[in-house]
């Protein structure tokens, strides 16, 4: 039986012990062939050759378009008027965060937001992103940077990146939407800026940097040993379309040059592909991406020019919702999903989680699939996670990311209610190995739910009767 059309199948954390060999042998559509060969970059990502500097692209607002640079505001700092269309009383919506950490310990997480309305794909208009730091090991907050293209043509940001490159600089990618009624290649464009004093909390940033014109920032890069960075990439505009071609990577020099983009074959199961890959032992490469049903998984066995697709991983979590991976210095494998399991009951759906004992308990108060975040290890390279600390199920939470500290802290975040009363927060957790290995906070520092951002302590937030 194919397995599009098998359901996927359920296993607790505790009782899975498939091997990889037995996986590929069981799974239909792990032997699926390769997906073409590593195309040319600007095929993918357009021509990112920029205009000269005295072009009149460059010199806003005299002239613009897809590759006028945008720029960071500074807010919250000494001297700004105190009502500024950005402060966080005014925010009625905001998710999808990221965090990142600095050598010295300073703690960075962004997020995007609006004042008006909750998501609006594909050009976001009336979004902007937020930079907030904290330098007392995420105590307390201070946003500090807006990145906020509405100033161009009403443009509108949407998934923000942070992440810490080769060399130990935290860079932020801001992804720009503007409606140029389809006369501009760039009207998605990826922009990165690169922290020139990550200690202070309004440091100074490089000239952004245009990546191209896709989304390559939901998730974070895997850096190889040798320097190279592979980004993942998704077309989110043709999510829903059948038969495009649309998961890809791509994979850049030490310099930041292009090297190649490589694509995975099409599956018109996958939704927004959130694809996060990890280096095994063996050097191949892997990765889980989103799917209807659950997550989906591939391979690479040459440094990331071409995938298997795996089909279904045989335990059920982070159903059509965003998942991360990352490998540990221990050489542990991290995973951060909802753990949640899905099925069908009278004609509609029932969510339910496993226990350790193997015993299936049913939703009652969060009946969905973006609840129960939960931090998971693996000691065999993803093959199987049999460790598991739930971090937080108090509402709606969903799309972690996570940074280590030097002291091997493991800091991550994750949204509740994006644009619920009360809610839309960002929350941040700290945990280590330890605390996972046992299931439960056993680190004395250790802590989990701490808020970064909530606008509903600050005067702001949707009430009742609003209309998003």
């Amino acid at each position: 039986m194919a397995i599009q059309n098998h359901q996927p199948i359920v296993r607790s954390a505790t009782t899975l012990t498939f091997a990889f060999s037995l996986i590929t042998s069981l799974l239909p559509n792990f032997s699926a062939s390769l997906c073409a060969q590593a195309v040319a970059p600007e095929s993918v990502l357009g021509d990112t050759t920029m205009p000269p500097p005295d072009d009149v692209s460059q010199r806003f607002p005299y002239g613009i378009t897809g590759k006028t640079p945008p720029a960071l505001t500074k807010v919250n700092h000494a001297g700004q008027e105190p009502y500024h269309k950005h402060r966080i009383n005014l925010r009625v919506f905001q998710g999808c965060p990221q965090v990142e950490i600095s050598d010295g310990g300073r703690l960075w997480a962004t997020w995007f937001g609006s004042n008006t309305q909750t998501e609006r794909a594909p050009f976001h208009q009336g979004q902007f992103s937020v930079i907030s730091t904290s330098g007392d090991g995420g105590k307390t907050w201070k946003e500090v940077f807006v990145f906020d293209p509405s100033d161009l043509l009403g443009g509108g940001a949407s998934d923000p990146m942070l992440w810490k490159d080769p060399t130990g600089n935290i860079r932020f990618i801001g992804l720009r939407n503007i409606d140029f009624k389809g006369k501009d290649d760039f009207a998605t464009s990826a922009w990165e800026f690169t922290m020139l004093d990550p200690e202070k909390e309004h440091t100074r940033w490089s000239p952004p940097r245009l990546l191209g014109n896709k989304n390559i920032s939901v998730m974070k890069p895997l850096i190889f040993p040798d320097k190279t960075i592979l980004r993942s990439m998704d077309d989110f505009k043709l999510v829903g379309k059948k038969d495009k071609v649309r998961i890809r990577f791509l994979k850049e020099d030490v310099d930041g040059k292009p090297l190649f983009v490589s694509e995975l074959p099409i599956d018109n199961d996958a939704g927004f592909a959130e694809q996060m890959p990890i280096i095994r032992k063996d050097g191949s490469l892997f990765t889980f991406y989103r799917a209807r049903n659950g997550q989906k998984f591939a391979e690479s066995f040459d440094g990331g020019r071409t995938w298997q697709l795996g089909g279904y991983y045989p335990m059920q979590f982070s159903i059509n919702t965003k998942c991360i991976l990352k490998t540990l210095p221990s050489g542990r494998v991290l995973l951060v999903a909802n753990d949640v399991q899905m099925d069908s009951k009278n004609g509609g759906k029932r969510y339910f989680y496993t226990d350790d004992l193997g015993k299936e308990n049913e939703l009652k108060k969060n009946k969905t699939a973006r609840t129960r975040m939960t931090a998971y290890l693996s000691e065999d390279d993803g093959k199987t996670f049999p460790h598991r600390m739930l971090l937080c199920d108090d509402g709606q939470i969903s799309y972690p990311s996570a940074t280590l500290g030097k002291d091997g802290a493991i800091y991550i975040v994750y949204d509740q209610g994006r644009g619920e009363i009360g809610q839309h927060t960002i929350f941040l957790s700290k945990i280590t190995e330890a605390d996972v290995l046992a299931g439960k906070r056993v680190d004395d520092d250790s802590f989990l739910n701490n808020i970064v951002s909530r606008p509903s302590d600050h005067g702001g937030g949707r009430r009742e009767g609003d209309t998003l």
